[in-house]
């Protein structure tokens, strides 16, 4: 397993786990958000895999697909689990083919402007972003007295038995 690949199952495996977590949650609990984070849970997952989708897309050179989670108009979580898995198949495809990170990529910005950017620059940023929006999940949760599914890397290591 190549270096980029390691860090993509990472990803994959963390975002399906708050995803599944988050389908087993109630309407009500859909709804809970507490200061410093990006909105409701049931929005910053949307966002989460939506971003992911777009990700995919840069990296690829093609629009998002007609099944892609958008923020606007995806309202159903088990749609969100299904694409989080579906975009886990693509990245991991994507990390075992060549990767040339210096290759330009091109993406609309959130401003609506055209974006030119190394690909290892999107790829910090896909990464960066899962983190950070799994992480307001979890405060999310916290401050709601919902316990947060263990999504670290240690426990990605010891789920898969190599940690000892």
């Amino acid at each position: 397993m190549s270096d980029l690949a390691i860090v993509i199952e990472y990803d994959n495996w963390a975002t399906e786990q708050v995803a599944k977590f988050c389908a087993a949650l109630t309407a009500a609990q859909l709804e809970l958000t507490t200061p410093g984070t990006m909105g409701t849970a049931k929005a910053t997952l949307i966002h989460l895999v939506g971003a992911k989708e777009r990700y995919a897309a840069a990296l690829r050179g093609t629009p998002p697909t007609d099944d892609a989670v958008r923020e606007t108009t995806t309202k159903d979580v088990g749609q969100v689990v299904a694409r989080a898995t579906a975009l886990s198949e693509w990245f991991r495809e994507f990390a075992a083919g060549p990767v040339d990170v210096e290759r330009t990529i091109e993406r609309r910005g959130a401003d609506g402007s055209m974006q030119h950017m190394p690909m290892g620059i999107l790829i910090a940023q896909f990464l960066h972003h899962g983190n950070e929006h799994r992480a307001q999940l979890g405060s999310i949760f916290g401050a709601n007295g919902i316990e947060p599914p263990h999504y670290s890397a240690f426990n990605w290591g010891n789920e898969l038995g190599k940690i000892s």
